[in-house]
């Protein structure tokens, strides 16, 4: 019964287009895992920014098949690619990431992985022609039909993927290895072997070994799968059962999961045995929050925590004392509680924070006795805060985790319908990430909406990372101005900013808003201070850290006012995606993006 042949007729054209269907919808899976492979280290923009043009130029060069082979060959070469698939796309991006250059790295992995494995699969359903007989299986005409058909069917069907949280759970790994056991399987179904390589043989002789070839089917899938550890690429296992120490670098990985916005990992780095403790410029004694290749915040541990006349730190949910956060934008959101200048002043009740990060502005504001409700997107953020960051826990009537703009949209119908809400003294946006956007929650609509949830008297926070002068900047400081009445912005750089870095420095840039017609700030004092030596820096300092408005907004201009049918943000902010790579690289050394 073996090797298989294709059946004749309508039924052999129906099988043979079942086939191709599989080998696509398999390639389309294989697209998506290798991409979401190479996003925690070359994040979401330099991955897709050549990604398309190498599946086509992979596509092309299977349909102009400058090499030919047979179908069982084809096979067997997948079998090989798909094998080292793994390994390669790991240590691929892992080395090519250490030399830094954001574009070239992603290239170059495409090329070396990425391009061999679709051309091959394509060259393999193109083989398997169900429209027509073999002699003309290599017409022109007919491959480059199907070039289209399988590039448009490849990305046509990626997509779905992305939505199935049943994957979040499954490693790239375990989908290159099966797919390359099924190619294994086939290969040895379909072999002719020694047999058929003598045609004129007429009479048949029997084969002293009918069972070899079932054996031999048999023997590999036994094999096989015990053999996967070894051909595994050294990811962690996604989500993380325990802990994982590095077994060469002062470095612990707390948590480890696949989630809505991509990979969400609790990374410490340790202290080395040389440190005794206090400050010094040496990167560790941090614990850190990262989602793909970028980081969400942080804060300083062990010997690096440190209060203000020593008061106990806070801690996390097993007790570990924790330091200052690592980043001083979030401190500086919590300016909106110095805002006197409205009737609300002093009594602020009730904050929103929509995109919860590690939970530091969070966890300030409930601490200063703000009834506190999140939104956020990612259900893997929200645990890790609560975890490993000190956020206290959240009753369902103050956690949202959806999609920012499908909340503030209901929250307002609901307003309207005359049903009673609280409304909220303070909101914080905080939703950058990876040097992206979601730029459907920076429009005039989405403000427009989120303005029935705020206070008349109330303030608006959006934390920006940016450059100061920039088309981005521009777009998103003219949109609340236009959606606002007052707006002021304010940066959290350490040592000042100087003007010729207005164009080519990425940094943190946090606007407070309001529907007043004046906004100012009290002086901070030693209780808006939470105990944080950082606190009293920003805090006291924020005098000196505002920029003038205008230095972003540019001359006003309604092409620059952003709305749901016209929104260029997200293009621009992907096109500065190895900008903030290479920001991200100088933060932390390349081995804590390498182990995840």
């Amino acid at each position: 019964m073996l090797p298989l042949s294709w059946p004749g007729g309508a039924l052999g054209v129906a099988f043979r287009l079942g086939v191709n269907c599989v080998i696509l919808s398999a390639l389309s899976l294989v697209l998506f895992i290798y991409e979401r492979s190479l996003v925690p280290i070359y994040a979401s923009g330099p991955t897709t920014y050549t990604l398309n043009i190498a599946v086509l130029l992979a596509v092309v060069l299977a349909a102009a098949q400058p090499v030919k082979m047979s179908t069982t060959n084809t096979l067997l070469c997948g079998v090989l690619l798909f094998a080292a698939a793994p390994l390669s796309t790991y240590w691929g991006a892992v080395y090519t990431a250490r030399w830094g250059r954001a574009i070239v790295g992603p290239i170059a992995v495409h090329c070396a992985v990425l391009v061999p494995l679709v051309a091959n699969q394509a060259t393999l359903a193109f083989d398997i022609n169900p429209l027509q007989s073999a002699p003309s299986k290599n017409l022109v005409g007919y491959r480059s039909v199907a070039a289209l058909v399988v590039y448009a069917a490849i990305y046509g069907s990626s997509s779905w993927f992305a939505v199935d949280s049943r994957l979040d759970q499954v490693s790239e790994s375990r989908v290159f290895l099966t797919w390359a056991a099924v190619l294994a399987n086939a290969w040895m179904i379909t072999y002719p072997g020694r047999s058929a390589s003598n045609p004129r043989k007429t009479k048949k002789k029997k084969s002293p070994f009918p069972y070899m070839r079932p054996l031999m089917l048999l023997g590999f899938n036994i094999l096989w799968w015990p053999a996967q550890r070894f051909l595994g690429s050294p990811v962690l296992p996604h989500p993380l059962p325990k802990p994982h120490l590095h077994p060469t670098f002062p470095m612990v990985i707390h948590s480890s999961v696949q989630s809505t916005t991509g990979l969400i990992v609790v990374g410490e780095a340790l202290p080395p045995k040389s440190y005794e403790g206090g400050p010094d410029s040496e990167m560790h004694s941090l614990r850190y929050l990262r989602a793909s290749h970028s980081l969400l915040g942080g804060v300083w541990m062990g010997g690096k925590v440190a209060t203000l006349d020593d008061v106990p730190p806070q801690v996390d949910s097993f007790g570990t004392p924790l330091g200052d956060s690592i980043y001083g934008t979030f401190v500086l959101q919590e300016a909106a509680r110095l805002v006197n200048s409205t009737a609300r002043a002093g009594q602020f009740e009730r904050a929103l924070i929509i995109g919860l990060g590690a939970g530091i502005s969070a966890t300030a504001f409930n601490r200063h006795g703000l009834d506190t409700t999140i939104v956020e997107i990612d259900p893997a953020v929200y645990d890790a805060a609560r975890l490993y960051f000190g956020l206290p826990e959240h009753p369902s009537t103050n956690l949202f985790l959806e999609d920012a703009r499908t909340w503030a949209a209901n929250r307002r119908a609901v307003i309207d319908a005359g049903t009673p809400h609280p409304l909220f003294d303070v909101v914080v946006h905080d939703c950058f990430s990876g040097g992206g956007v979601p730029e459907h929650i920076f429009t005039v609509e989405f403000w427009n909406d989120l303005k029935a949830a705020l206070h008349p008297e109330g303030v608006l926070v959006v934390n920006f990372a940016g450059m100061i002068k920039s088309d981005a900047s521009r777009l998103i400081s003219q949109t609340l101005k236009a959606s606002f009445s007052v707006c002021r912005v304010f940066h959290d750089s350490q040592g000042g900013i100087k003007e010729e870095d207005y164009e080519t420095e990425l940094m943190n840039l946090v606007f407070f808003c309001t529907l007043q017609r004046q906004l100012t700030f009290r002086n901070a004092r030693r209780s808006d201070y939470l105990d944080s030596y950082l606190r009293e820096h920003i805090l006291s300092s924020l005098p000196r850290r505002e920029l003038p408005l205008e230095l972003l907004t540019g001359p006003l201009e309604a092409k620059f006012i952003l709305t749901d049918s016209h929104n260029p943000l997200g293009k621009l902010q992907n096109s500065l995606g190895h900008h903030h790579w290479s920001l991200m690289r100088q933060v932390l050394p390349d081995i804590f993006w390498e182990t995840y």
